[in-house]
């Protein structure tokens, strides 16, 4: 039971794990579960999307009594998969519960939670990857400014590598583009060319899996799955990587859509003691901040986050990383320091709340639901 709830999970759902010693039962097949409209269930995608009919005509019956979840989504990506899913309408008008990650618009009610990303931070690789940092934290001179990771071809991210091409930045960077044409699955505001040539990692820079399709990526539309042998790859860290550069620019999932989402690549830099520039939704620092990370305000300009017009916000995004290469990459690591250990020690302890609040958070939202259904009824 969680709380007052009857509970049975899908032993494929993200949060499993978390919610598996509240459940009163798990399956692994729909089929195998006997519905009954006083017990909950939650869901994940691969059982929602084979079941699609019957698991939405029981939404429709029972309001409230199916809850999708899937943390590894979150604000406009949710949206669009909520959409190709055909539950949006579902999920709009209550008939289907939702956890996910990142924010979004008034209308949808969900219970969002950052559990799923932030724990990269406690990955075995990644712990070694922060351990062995400090021992050469103070390389000089360090062969790049920044670390620049692009793995999908987002219209954001075109238009900052044609951008920091512009003003020869590019050539100050490690970087990577892992998509050949522009990803348009949603709009953007934002006017770019729509082709890039895949560009991946040196070798010594790139984690170990993905070595031996290194020669073959660059044939690929899209790079990164061949890459990883389509496994989560891009959350694992290479800790050359940073320990050659001194800052990350980190282009975040959305861009247009107002709303965060917080995913492996902001928690990447705070992972090895990285200062950062994020390139973001409007809002973003401010929602990271409200999480109680701190970010670089006293040493660059981070008014960008405020600007509503995504073009004037990127724009205003090349100058804050053109600022920090002319006046000194090095330098703003070096002035960033006591932020950065700030944010890995937050990072863990946070990762922790997260995870471990999420079956008390959980009940909540379905308390705050069933009243709210008890209402309308």
């Amino acid at each position: 039971m969680l709380g007052s709830h009857k509970i049975v999970i899908d032993e494929w759902a993200e949060v499993y794990d978390l919610l598996k010693s509240s459940a009163d039962s798990t399956f692994w097949q729909w089929s195998d579960v006997v519905l009954d409209p006083n017990t909950i269930y939650v869901v994940g995608r691969v059982v929602l999307k084979e079941n699609w009919h019957n698991i939405t005509s029981w939404a429709a019956q029972h309001p409230g009594r199916i809850v999708f979840c899937n943390p590894a989504e979150g604000s406009q990506t949710i949206l669009l998969q909520l959409t190709r899913l055909r539950i949006l309408d579902h999920v709009q008008n209550g008939n289907i519960l939702l956890i996910t990650s990142g924010s979004l618009e008034p209308g949808y009610n969900q219970l969002s939670t950052d559990c799923y990303f932030s724990n990269i931070v406690e990955y075995l690789e990644n712990l070694q990857a922060h351990e062995s940092y400090p021992l050469v934290h103070h390389k000089n001179p360090k062969p790049y400014d920044f670390l620049f990771l692009n793995g999908r071809l987002r219209p954001h991210r075109k238009y900052l590598i044609d951008s920091l091409r512009e003003l020869d930045l590019l050539d100050r960077a490690l970087w990577t583009n892992l998509q050949a044409t522009v990803d348009m699955a949603w709009t953007s505001q934002l006017s770019t060319a729509m082709t890039e040539p895949i560009r991946t990692l040196p070798i010594e820079y790139e984690i170990a899996r993905a070595h031996d399709n290194l020669p073959t990526a660059v044939n690929h539309e899209f790079a990164k799955h061949h890459l990883f042998n389509n496994t989560w790859g891009d959350a694992i860290i290479n800790p050359q990587a940073y320990v050659d550069t001194s800052f990350s620019v980190v282009t975040e999932t959305i861009f247009d859509y107002p709303y965060s989402f917080r995913t492996e690549k902001i928690w990447k830099p705070m992972i090895m003691g990285h200062p950062f520039v994020a390139v973001a939704n409007r809002g973003y620092y401010r929602d990271l901040k409200n999480a109680g990370f701190k970010t670089f305000a006293h040493l660059i300009d981070e008014s960008f986050d405020l600007i509503d017009n995504p073009t004037d916000r990127i724009n205003r995004v090349v100058d804050t990383v053109a600022h920090v290469c002319y006046n000194g990459a090095r330098d703003f690591l070096t002035a960033a320091a006591e932020q950065c250990k700030y944010n890995y020690q937050h990072l863990r302890e946070y990762n922790k709340q997260q995870r471990h609040w999420l079956p008390d958070q959980l009940e909540q939202y379905l308390n705050e639901r069933s009243r709210i259904s008890t209402t309308t009824s």
